[in-house]
């Protein structure tokens, strides 16, 4: 019963979240409705099925980081809140001029909803892979991107553990060009409906039993090898949601024999602070830390 729970959850809840706000959204409901029904649902399901099905127990305490991931959630929301509107109105004027320059438009908007969605999610996801991959990659970068790696543990709530400078960035690199292309708001609502629950389930404390999925979704085992606190380990598997771009360019990492690293968090500064209000200044700070 176990392994019968581990492999089909969370396709499960994805199938079900997907068709049920492309449902809804057809029906006339409200975008910001069906997002937060959405969320509501996920995170309730999620956090059952922490305490029945947990992949480390022990990760369902606090490791002294539930104040700060708190703060977090909040915060993770009113800046994205902030920076998508004005992300896709960019992408909007430059797409339209594009498409007058060109004379044809560049969305298959005559596509299913769905059809779109898969289109979408290849699109995006391409962009904020580099733009993740960068953030590893470049010295400046990391000291944002590093608040997230700061958690000792993977729960859902850490999900939305991100250093304000880091949403900014990545928010704009990956929302800007679906804009550019003419993307409408129904599809933004169904992109955003993968964010959530993929991104929920991504640093969810369930065991995963991930089988072929492994080369589709950067969730469970895929994402704590990136979460290791050694760098050679984690510095691979960027998806923020699909795992496939990390197999076309390289960095794809799933070792033989082994479903975690041996410790989760980062090696350096070993003394990264632990509250908001320092994580959030600890970028400019860097050299003292």
């Amino acid at each position: 019963m176990r392994s019968f729970a581990s492999a089909t959850v969370f396709p499960l809840v994805l199938a079900t979240a997907i068709v049920g706000s492309a449902v809804a959204l057809e029906r006339g409901m409200p975008v910001g409705t069906v997002l937060l029904v959405t969320a509501v649902a996920t995170v309730t399901a999620i956090v059952l099925l922490e305490r029945g099905l947990p992949y480390r127990r022990e990760w369902n305490r606090s490791h002294g980081d539930l104040p700060a991931d708190a703060v977090y959630l909040p915060m993770t929301v009113g800046v994205n809140v902030l920076i998508e509107p004005r992300a896709a109105v960019l992408g909007v004027v430059l797409g339209a001029w594009l498409s007058s320059t060109i004379g044809v438009g560049l969305w298959p908007s005559q596509w299913p909803l769905l059809g779109q969605l898969a289109v979408a999610c290849v699109v995006a996801e391409f962009f904020d892979y580099w733009a993740h991959r960068v953030m590893h990659e470049n010295r400046w970068l990391w000291r944002l991107h590093a608040t997230h790696h700061s958690a000792p543990r993977l729960y859902w709530l850490n999900a939305t553990r991100s250093h304000p400078g880091e949403m900014v960035f990545r928010g704009a690199v990956s929302i800007a060009p679906l804009s550019v292309l003419g993307a409408d708001q129904s599809l933004f609502a169904m992109v955003g409906i993968v964010n959530i629950v993929v991104g929920l389930f991504q640093h969810a404390n369930i065991d995963f039993a991930l089988g072929p999925l492994s080369w589709v979704f950067s969730i469970g085992e895929m994402h704590r090898w990136h979460h290791s606190r050694d760098l050679a380990e984690a510095n691979s598997n960027y998806g923020n949601n699909f795992i496939f771009w990390d197999a076309v360019f390289g960095t794809r990492y799933r070792p033989a024999g082994g479903a975690c690293p041996s410790a989760l968090g980062i090696a350096e500064p070993a003394a990264f602070p632990r509250t908001v209000l320092a994580q959030l200044v600890a970028p400019f700070r860097w050299s003292q830390l």
